[in-house]
């Protein structure tokens, strides 16, 4: 069975359960190894946050994964339904209306695991509104009942059923929906009937996650190129400035010191920090809270300057990039990413440039920004900041001895990145005819 077959089972798998489903009873019902499906499930991931035509991310919690609605569909809801008697509602309610209304009926479970936060509170808020009401018992202490958008909610918003909903694609694969349970079955017994040769050659065609590492000096040009060929392979371009934003907006909120050490530590002990793509680029969670929006003030970036200094802080975010990398394929940039974080990248880039170009470009950033700073000034500082950098005790900033040299130098973007994309082509090449 091929990739994209057992992807288009397995989505059907995850859509007819509804709830969270264990990995290992995945793996059971399809009939492969734990390594392969975790591949497919990585690939259905990826597959979700690029295509803007799908409703579904893939939540994971602990060792249960789950197809859930993604939580752009509040404010569709919240657009869709304009008319004069609408409800003043808070746009975690309409979240929760959107994913009861397209997905009815549903558990109190299910919304948390689409919304990543314990929605219950919100659920009673609807109900004593009457836009909600719940029908049914689940013997789970608690958590009563199944939910489904009530009559009021038709007829306050101008609806006759949610069959009036704007019509949003909720399936990645066509086949899939036409799935009948009998043919359910039937894929099963075939995927249970394949020879355990079969599945051991399906397992060694199993890829490794894309990695590419791109290092090098301030200026250079490394975050611009990145990012583009990001847009080119339609893989995760980690921000990681991002990563440290999101940890000092927690620790604001907390009322924490971004400096002190002793606090921060204690803070990342409680603390699940994540990063998934998106068709608008990274989005950043904080304990399944998108701060993507949140992160960009310039008090945020004086917690997160502060923030990133710290010794612990940065163990926490490495570690955290390493298991990003070990899952999805991803593009990281920095001064000591393939040396330090991730040393077993598939491909390593080091773009450089003369210290003059790279000032020229700063300082021209600069003046078009408004501050009319210096040239020569800049120029010191350039020359100063890769001093420091790369005699810093820490990780310096370094070529690996293994990284493409990349020189921007008069250079086009348009030009370097075909040249990187060859790069990388190769190196693919390469790795699958070793493996051959």
């Amino acid at each position: 069975m091929s990739d994209v077959e057992a992807m288009a089972l397995l989505e059907a798998f995850l859509f007819a359960a509804g709830d969270p489903i264990e990995r290992h009873k995945l793996a059971e019902l399809l009939d492969v190894s734990s390594e392969r499906l975790d591949m497919l499930l990585d690939q259905l991931k990826r597959r979700y946050q690029i295509d803007v035509l799908s409703g579904l991310r893939l939540s994971e919690i602990n060792d249960k994964v789950a197809l859930a609605t993604k939580v752009e569909l509040g404010e569709s809801l919240a657009l869709l339904f304009e008319p004069t008697n609408r409800q003043d509602l808070s746009q975690a309610s309409y979240e929760v209306l959107a994913v009861i209304a397209y997905s009815e009926p549903v558990t109190r479970s299910e919304i948390e695991m689409v919304r990543g936060v314990n929605s219950d509170s919100i659920v009673s808020r609807l109900i004593d509104r009457g836009l909600v009401e719940q029908r049914g018992h689940l013997d789970v202490p608690g958590r009563p009942g199944l939910l489904y958008v009530s009559e009021q909610f038709l007829a306050d918003f101008g609806l006759k059923s949610t069959q009036d909903l704007e019509a949003v694609d909720l399936l990645m694969y066509d086949e899939a929906s036409e799935y009948e349970d009998e043919e359910t079955e039937r894929k099963v017994g075939l995927i249970a009937a394949e020879t355990d040769s079969a599945d051991v050659k399906d397992d060694e065609s199993v890829q490794d996650p894309l990695v590419i590492a791109i290092d090098g000096p301030s200026g250079a040009g490394k975050s611009t190129l990145a990012k583009e060929l990001a847009s080119r392979l339609s893989i995760l371009f980690v921000d990681t400035g991002a990563m440290y934003r999101a940890l000092g907006l927690k620790a604001l909120r907390l009322g924490l010191e971004p400096s002190n050490e002793l606090e921060i530590e204690q803070m990342l002990t409680d603390t699940d920090l994540d990063v998934e793509l998106s068709p608008e680029g990274q989005r950043t969670y904080v304990d399944g809270v998108d701060y993507t929006d949140d992160i960009r003030t310039p008090e945020v970036s004086l917690a997160a300057s502060a923030i990133s200094a710290l010794s612990v802080c940065r163990h926490y975010c490495v570690e955290l990039q390493r298991e990003l990398a070990a899952r999805q394929s991803l593009i990281l940039d920095g001064r000591d990413i393939g040396t330090y974080v991730l040393p077993n990248a598939t491909v390593k880039f080091f773009i450089t440039a003369s210290p003059e170009v790279r000032a020229r470009r700063r300082y021209e950033e600069m003046q078009a920004k408004g501050d009319n700073g210096v040239y020569e000034d800049v120029l010191q500082e350039m020359i100063q900041r890769d001093h420091n950098d790369s005699n810093r005790a820490l990780a310096p900033t370094k070529q690996a001895e293994d990284a493409i040299l990349i020189d921007t130098d008069g250079r086009s973007i348009a030009e370097l990145i075909e040249e990187m994309l060859a790069v990388i082509e190769q190196k693919i090449n390469d790795n699958n005819d070793d493996t051959e």
